[in-house]
């Protein structure tokens, strides 16, 4: 008896010094952060980046961060007129910001830091992005999953279903035979999604047998499907490529007609259909000494939290990156305008499922020669 009631007291003891060890390295850990940093967001980031803010310092005492709010359209002249010694520790950058911003700025060593510690929780796809040399330039933060959106209404008018629309030339005999028949009053594309459109044709032509082709036979293999007599800047269009902005207008109805999404068409039946492009990464821009296990920890914290990525994405604010943000329960809103598979559903299949691009170096180049002309 005696003996068993020393092998309590004895466990009990150890399970007092794990208790007491855990407490006092939980205050060690939230105590040693402290200083000060500056992040710049643009305004569809900004409530997430408040909230994230908060939530930080509540743990973090000795910790004082401040959110700036930069117009979208201003952001990247700001960020590369201002002196050096007044940028801010962070900012969010996209594939094509980064080109122009690249030989200005060193990408910081602690980006790779967090990437390994947090690998898993991307796609590959993503961290292909914010490849740089042999370092990151950021961490992922929004992506921008494609699919495509279908008039179902109207494609039932005339005798289609969304169904027999898998590959680009399917839907440009469906779009020009509908068209023919409305005497040109619905068109096929809407003008807007230029760059999605291009984005994703050239994505499926890089990654096409890992054929690398040049850009006169790019450009000439787009050119065929996106064609100026196929685009309209009204609303009376039957497809869309595009993310979760088309959704968000179909949950306000801010769009007419009955829409349904689905998986974007390839250009030849069975090649891949799955890309996810063009989404923001945050960026660690303004280190010194002071503060750069703040910047890490804060940055690792804003790209991984679970709980509040996930209220943005069902608020429609942006679609995260983080894959364990993607895997909570995400109900449909209800709406007249949506007809089949939740675009939630679609859209996080999709980012999921990205794969890496073969010869990205390739597609990164091409690219950005296509938007700037």
């Amino acid at each position: 008896m005696l003996a068993k009631s020393k092998k309590v007291t004895f466990l009990l003891s150890i399970f007092l010094v794990i208790i007491l060890g855990a407490l006092f390295l939980s205050k060690t850990n939230k105590d040693y952060l402290k200083g000060e940093i500056i992040l710049w967001s643009e305004d569809k980031y900004y409530s997430y980046f408040l909230n994230i803010a908060k939530e930080f310092k509540d743990t973090h005492k000795k910790v004082d961060i401040k959110i700036v709010n930069v117009d979208e359209e201003e952001y990247l002249n700001k960020l590369l007129t201002t002196e050096k010694k007044e940028l801010p520790n962070i900012v969010q950058l996209n594939l094509k910001e980064i080109n122009e911003v690249r030989d200005k700025f060193y990408f910081f060593e602690e980006n790779k830091n967090i990437i390994e510690i947090y690998k898993k929780n991307f796609s590959d796809a993503r961290l292909q992005e914010v490849e740089f040399e042999d370092n990151y330039y950021g961490i992922p933060f929004e992506s921008k999953p494609l699919a495509l959106y279908v008039r179902g209404d109207i494609l039932e008018k005339y005798g289609y279903e969304a169904e027999d629309i898998n590959t680009w030339n399917q839907l440009i005999n469906i779009g020009t035979d509908i068209k023919t028949k409305t005497s040109g009053k619905i068109n096929i594309f809407f003008s807007k999604d230029r760059d999605n459109i291009y984005s994703l044709m050239l994505a499926e032509l890089i990654n096409s047998e890992g054929n690398i082709k040049n850009n006169e036979d790019v450009l000439k293999e787009i050119s065929n499907i996106y064609k100026v007599e196929y685009l309209t800047e009204d609303n009376n269009y039957l497809f869309r490529i595009d993310s979760l902005d088309f959704y968000n207008d179909l949950i306000n109805e801010d769009i007419d007609g009955k829409w349904i999404c689905k998986n974007p068409p390839s250009f030849k039946s069975g090649e891949n259909k799955f890309y996810d492009l063009g989404g923001d990464s945050i960026v660690a821009l303004n280190i010194n000494n002071k503060n750069t296990e703040l910047i890490k920890e804060f940055i690792a914290y804003s790209a991984t939290n679970k709980e509040l990525l996930s209220k943005e994405l069902l608020e429609g604010n942006f679609f995260p990156s983080s894959l364990y943000a993607l895997r909570g329960r995400y109900g449909e809103k209800d709406n007249k305008n949506i007809e089949g598979t939740s675009p939630f559903l679609i859209l996080m299949n999709i980012v999921e499922r990205a794969p890496r691009i073969e010869n990205y170096d390739e597609f990164k180049e091409k690219l950005i020669e296509i938007n700037n002309n």
